[in-house]
């Protein structure tokens, strides 16, 4: 993992046991310290206690934040009105509630430090192309998309620099959560490539940035009529994933 850049780290997740795995790799294999925090991020209380957590690690080692990748997210794909409505709130609450309020926090925090800082806000291709079966989830990664752009103005002037990450298909477990199978790995591109890549725009200070020659080139499809469009979305998703059969919230 290059593009960990000699920074330390603060890794924030649910499960703690892969959480804290993932650390003492991450320390032993790069030299750097790196803590695991435990946090169910779609779950207001805990995302409202995450920042002392945050503040108390940054203290012991006296150090800034002066990065954060906000990039949990969750989505099912299906047609909107045949999911449930519990798991259509908890994507809400993850993809737009927990990224908003840890952009604030960390925009105020890095304003008070005043040192060098990025915000990089992942949204999706999907936030860019109205998705088909993918109403929730394309419609909260618009919102980071927009949000990210909108930031990226208002910080004009100071040294916080934002991107919004918009890849398109990962081979990552998300797959298997939305409720899909890979059927032909046609434009989907893996996880270390991604990372790679969007932390590099974000470094660079591109505002919003698209991964993959596929990627760029779909978003021209924008241009087309909506039902034309919707309908080549729909598609073009059909020929690498399918249903999982067993597939459920």
């Amino acid at each position: 993992m290059p593009f960990t850049r000699g920074l330390n780290l603060i890794l924030v997740a649910r499960r703690k046991e892969l959480l804290d795995k993932l650390a003492d790799e991450l320390a032993t294999s790069h030299g750097i310290t790196a803590t695991a925090l435990a946090c169910d991020l779609a779950n207001r209380q805990s995302l409202g206690a995450l920042f002392d957590d945050v503040d108390a690690t940054l203290a012991k080692h006296n150090e800034h934040l002066t990065v954060l990748v906000n990039n949990a997210g969750t989505g099912f794909w299906a047609p909107f009105a045949d999911q449930d409505l519990a798991g259509l709130q908890r994507d809400i609450d993850l993809n737009v509630t927990a990224l908003t309020t840890l952009s604030h926090g960390f925009i105020n925090r890095a304003r008070a430090h005043g040192q060098r800082s990025y915000l990089m806000n992942v949204a999706s291709l999907a936030g860019i192309l109205p998705t088909p079966q993918y109403a929730t989830y394309s419609g909260t990664k618009g919102y980071v998309r927009f949000f990210t752009e909108i930031l990226d103005y208002e910080l004009r002037d100071s040294p916080i620099s934002v991107t919004a990450a918009c890849p398109g298909g990962v081979l990552t477990p998300f797959l298997d959560q939305a409720g899909q199978t890979v059927k032909k790995q046609t434009g989907i591109m893996t996880a270390p490539e991604v990372a790679k890549l969007c932390v590099d725009a974000m470094y660079a200070g591109k505002v919003v940035y698209v991964p993959g020659l596929l990627n760029k080139v779909a978003v021209y499809t924008n241009l087309l009529p909506r039902r034309l469009r919707g309908w080549l979305l729909e598609r073009s998703m059909m020929v690498s994933v399918e249903a999982r059969p067993d597939a459920s919230r």
